[in-house]
């Protein structure tokens, strides 16, 4: 994005709580459940979201109403924009 600068850190690594990490876990869905939470469905409590979530996360871009990306407790829905790349391999 023009004008950015700064670092927003990786909140995908985060471990602080423990059950902010993404590191390593599955894609979650409201149809598919694969989260460490075992009390519900983080994907269904974003909103509908899909994401790779620990335990309800500390970020989650792909939210209707925006998103969050915190390598920090708590966290607030800043993102703005974003944009996903894949690499093919």
């Amino acid at each position: 994005m023009a004008g950015y600068s700064g670092d927003a850190g990786n909140a995908m690594m985060t471990t602080e709580p423990w059950y902010y990490t993404a590191n390593g876990m599955m894609f979650s869905t409201p149809d598919s459940d694969n989260d460490i939470w075992y009390e519900s469905n983080c994907a269904l409590l974003g909103g509908g979201a899909g994401w790779w979530l620990g335990g309800c996360s500390g970020s989650n871009n792909n939210l209707d109403t925006g998103g969050y990306w915190t390598t920090g407790v708590p966290h607030s829905p800043d993102v703005q924009a974003s944009r996903m790349m894949v690499k093919l391999i």
